[in-house]
């Protein structure tokens, strides 16, 4: 079973740096009128990658599901069970922020 933080070492660090990555191309974009147009595309994309992302995780919770119980994972994610509990269910803790405040983040 893996510990509480030992992804980071694999996947989770090599998906991080990709990231990063895609950051750093935006960030090269000469122009500076070109990249705030860039990255305002991007961050208006967010929130839809954000529920790729947490589908992902949830179907790899339910997975781990299938042979483990909540103890068990909630210790190997480093989570609480309640919260590895919502995470199967499709539960999200993120607050969603509307009005001028998220437009003027855009």
């Amino acid at each position: 079973m893996r510990e509480a933080g030992s992804a980071t070492s694999g996947a989770a660090a090599d998906a991080t740096a990709a990231v990063r990555e895609a950051f750093a191309i935006l960030a090269a974009v000469p122009d500076p009128y070109e990249r705030a147009l860039a990255v305002g595309v991007v961050l208006e994309q967010m929130p839809d990658l954000q529920t790729e992302l947490r589908g992902i995780r949830q179907e790899a919770v339910v997975q781990m599901r299938e042979t483990r119980t909540i103890q068990d994972i909630a210790a190997a994610l480093g989570l609480s069970q309640p919260r590895v509990s919502q995470i199967a269910k499709g539960v999200s803790r993120t607050v969603k922020r509307t009005g001028s405040a998220a437009k003027e983040d855009a």
